[in-house]
């Protein structure tokens, strides 16, 4: 009793001192776990594209089930391969197919800009009494040629050396997130090819060095992750690109500007659930604004007719119970992870929740089935 006693305290004690120095040298330490990032970023990225490139594998293998496909060897490869290229598909369709028609509606705003400009000028001086002295400064604001050239020719010299720097900076830059993409995807390949062997060591690596109930809490929690991450990702995106489809198609025919845009930021703001599609489609009215007010009220309905539609008829089927948190729960998580990760914290911090949340749920109810049971005991030691 009494040496269980030490090791608490020297636990303890180990973990205040390790606590105080984190905080104490809280700079170098970020610098530390900030190159060992960079380091094994690579390795990172191949766990995430293997994760996403696992989704497809897993439904492929269900229909490898005859002729050549019996050889293991030859179904993974074919299935790994067949996935990539998927993946490399729809990247090239959204590529060339939307892009064009995304820059046509960019350059369509931007001619349109000058004149929503001047209707806003226009709309504040005839309600609001604005002085047009404004407006004037704003159409004939012009810089100063004489100046302009003088301030180029004092940095002139400086500029051109730190372009130069930029851009070596910019393409060293470019040449390291190609470099480690390509270094994640060999790596991701073979995850992929040996997944369940590798899946086994770590069953074993556990068992061996961790306590058997360490071990399986450990094993369990990964179970969940992996089920809730993989039901959400899946989902969640293609939800998003339903809803983003459903929106330029009704756009198109119903002879609104910009649909390939909008429909495409719909989709991409959608990918986070309660909000982002919400904020898609302020964007798109607020482009359609600058085209005609009738126009974008027109386009509101029309989304929050959709939204309607996808929230109670397309979203359950498809992402099912896959977040099953309340929704308070959700912009929490919203919040906190756009504060550590930015928008992929927000994609990424919901599931993760989600997962928390089912751990604890489940985790009253054996303590409450536990109480029970002790609660029953306890009245027939009585009787």
């Amino acid at each position: 009793m009494i040496r269980n006693r030490e090791k608490a305290f020297l636990k303890g004690l180990f973990f205040i001192v390790l606590f105080y120095v984190v905080v104490e040298h809280f700079t170098l330490v970020k610098e530390i776990l900030s190159s060992a990032y960079n380091a094994i970023s690579p390795l990172i990225y191949g766990i995430v594209i293997a994760f996403i490139v696992n989704l497809i594998v897993v439904q492929l293998e269900k229909h490898m089930t005859k002729g050549i496909f019996e050889n293991h060897t030859i179904k993974r490869t074919t299935s790994i391969v067949t996935a990539l290229f998927i993946v490399a598909g729809i990247i090239a369709v959204v590529c060339f197919n939307m892009i064009p028609g995304i820059i046509d509606s960019v350059k369509q705003i931007a001619e349109k800009v000058p004149q929503a400009i001047d209707r806003v000028f226009e709309f504040l001086q005839k309600n609001f009494g604005v002085s047009g002295e404004i407006s004037n400064v704003a159409e004939n604001f012009k810089l100063d040629e004489e100046l302009v050239t003088n301030m180029f020719g004092l940095m002139e010299n400086r500029s051109f050396i730190e372009a130069i720097k930029a851009s070596g900076n910019v393409v060293g830059s470019v040449f390291s997130v190609f470099a480690k993409f390509f270094i994640g995807l060999f790596f991701a390949f073979y995850i992929l090819a040996r997944k369940e062997s590798i899946g086994a060591y770590i069953c074993k690596l556990m068992e061996t060095y961790l306590p058997e109930k360490m071990a399986e809490g450990i094993m369990y929690f990964g179970s969940i992750i992996y089920e809730t991450y993989a039901n959400f990702i899946s989902g969640q995106c293609l939800d998003a690109v339903i809803l983003g489809c459903l929106l330029t198609v009704c756009m198109g025919i119903m002879g609104l500007p910009y649909p390939v845009l909008i429909g495409v930021i719909v989709a991409v703001t959608a990918l986070i659930p309660v909000v982002g599609a919400f904020f898609g489609g302020t964007v798109g009215a607020v482009l359609l604004v600058m085209d005609s007010p009738v126009k974008a009220l027109t386009f509101l309905a029309l989304f929050l007719f959709l939204q309607q539609i996808d929230n109670r008829l397309i979203y359950p089927h498809i992402v099912g119970n896959a977040i099953g948190i309340p929704s308070i729960l959700i912009f929490a998580a919203i919040v906190i992870g756009g504060e550590f990760g930015g928008v992929i914290g927000m994609f990424l911090g919901i599931p993760f929740t989600a997962v928390l949340y089912a751990i604890v749920e489940q985790d009253i109810d054996r303590r409450r089935k536990k109480k029970k049971e002790q609660e029953a005991e306890a009245e027939k030691l009585r009787r």
